[in-house]
C-alpha cells in the first residue's frame, strides 16, 4: 500500500467516524453534509480510470456501493417516512469494509449497486442556486404524480416538477431530474433536482438548491 493509499484511506474513515458520530447526535444537517461530501469523493474514485487508480475494478464497485449507503443514509435522514429507511446501525457495518478495503473479499451485506457519478455543479460552486420564489401558487401539489411526469427522451428517464400559475393561466416547470437506464432497477433511489429549463442533453447540469434536496423514489418493475 502506498503513502498516498493510506493516507486516503485513513481520511475517508475519519469523514465516515464524522457522519455517523453526528448521526448518533442528532446533528442531522451536519451527519447529511458528511455523508454527501464522502459519497461524492467515493464515487469519483469508483469512477477513476485504471491508471489513476490503485485499487482494482471489484474493489471500486465496492467502493461505488458503499457511496450508494451513504446517501440512502442521507436520504433517510431528510425523509418523514419511517418504511424502507437506511438505518445508522446498518452505515455502521460499513465502516470496517472502508477500513479494509484492499483486502475486503466477502459478500457486500446489502443489495445496492454504484450510482453513476454525474457532472454536475457541486452546491457552492455557482452562485443563485436557492429555490426561486413562485409569483402564485396554486394547481398541481409538490410531489402529486401529475406534477411530475415522467418522460424519456432517448437514453434517459426525465422528471419534470410542473406547477400551474393561475393569474398567468400556464403550466410553468419548476425543476426536473433524471434516471440513467442502469439506474432503473427495483428498490430505492435518490436522484438530483436541476434547474430549469429542462436539458435533455445533459451538458450543463446545475443544482437547484445549495440545500440538501433530492427526489426520492422506489422501483418497481413488472415483468409483462
Amino acid at each position: 500500500m502506498s503513502e498516498g493509499t493510506r493516507s486516503l484511506l485513513q481520511r475517508w474513515g475519519a469523514s465516515f467516524r464524522r457522519g455517523a458520530d453526528f448521526d448518533s447526535w442528532g446533528q442531522l444537517v451536519e451527519a447529511i453534509d458528511e455523508y454527501q461530501i464522502l459519497a461524492r469523493h467515493l464515487q469519483k474514485e469508483a469512477q477513476a480510470q485504471h491508471n489513476n487508480s490503485e485499487f482494482t475494478e471489484e474493489q471500486k464497485k465496492t467502493i461505488g456501493k458503499i457511496a450508494t449507503c451513504l446517501e440512502l443514509r442521507s436520504a433517510a435522514l431528510q425523509s418523514t417516512q419511517s418504511q424502507e429507511e437506511f438505518k445508522l446501525e446498518d452505515l455502521k457495518k460499513l465502516e470496517p469494509i472502508l477500513k479494509n478495503i484492499l483486502t475486503y473479499n466477502k459478500e457486500f451485506p446489502f443489495d445496492v449497486q454504484p450510482v453513476p457519478l454525474r457532472k454536475i455543479l457541486a452546491p457552492g460552486e455557482e452562485e443563485n442556486l436557492e429555490f426561486e420564489e413562485d409569483e402564485e401558487e396554486g394547481g398541481a401539489g409538490a410531489g402529486s404524480q401529475d406534477s411530475f411526469p415522467p418522460r424519456v427522451p432517448g437514453a434517459a428517464v426525465f422528471f419534470e416538477f410542473k406547477h400551474y400559475k393561475p393569474k398567468k393561466r400556464f403550466t410553468s416547470t419548476k425543476c426536473f431530474a433524471f434516471m440513467e437506464m442502469d439506474e432503473i432497477k427495483p428498490g430505492p433511489i435518490v436522484i438530483e433536482l436541476y434547474k430549469k429549463p429542462t436539458d435533455f442533453k445533459r451538458k450543463k447540469l446545475q443544482l437547484l438548491t445549495k440545500k440538501p434536496l433530492y427526489l426520492h423514489l422506489h422501483q418497481t418493475l413488472h415483468k409483462d
